[in-house]
């Protein structure tokens, strides 16, 4: 599977439907500062340590602050089968 860079409003077409989890992968502080709503933290960092979690998931849609992590994220989960995206420009670009 090829990961899906999307932008802010394909992405929210998805991102409350059940089978779907959307990930912030700022760091803490950052996510408390502003999140969207329902979106998990899980600093980039730390994304390895949940992988096996993200395979109960039809759908994983990843943010960051300006969308190059999430990018990695959405490739590296693409290449295990997982249906994966990114939301173009990141946090910046939803915040707008």
């Amino acid at each position: 599977m090829k990961p899906q860079l999307v932008s802010w409003p394909e992405a929210s077409k998805y991102i409350y439907h059940s089978g779907t989890l959307l990930v912030d992968l700022r760091d803490r502080e950052s996510y408390e500062e502003g999140h969207v709503s329902g979106a998990w933290n899980i600093p980039y960092e730390e994304l390895d340590e949940h992988m096996k979690e993200f395979m109960n998931y039809d759908r994983i849609i990843f943010y960051c602050d300006h969308g190059n992590h999430s990018l990695k994220a959405a490739r590296e989960l693409s290449k295990k089968g997982k249906w994966a995206s990114s939301i173009a420009g990141g946090y910046e670009e939803i915040r707008k």
